[in-house]
């Protein structure tokens, strides 16, 4: 394996890196808005429905998002929230 090669390697899984903290900022954002929206009553099961999602991902996003802001980092992984 070349110089080169390793360059490319390291170059790939960055991207990868950056998508994967690109999608952690977007749940964290979209927990925001579900707090957001919650607050004006907006029920769990309506938010659910609209992302296809479980209410309990609802929930975690939301908690994730709230912990975040109280400095936590607690953010869902893709596909579990």
């Amino acid at each position: 394996m070349t110089d080169m090669d390793l360059a490319e390697i390291r170059e790939a899984n960055a991207k990868i890196e950056q998508a994967k903290e690109a999608e952690r900022l977007a749940r964290l954002d979209l927990g925001r808005v579900i707090a957001r929206v919650r607050a004006r009553g907006v029920k769990q099961s309506a938010i659910a429905k609209e992302l296809g999602i479980t209410r309990e991902q609802v929930r975690r996003l939301e908690d994730a998002a709230r912990k975040a802001d109280e400095g936590g980092s607690d953010v869902p992984a893709a596909g579990s929230g």
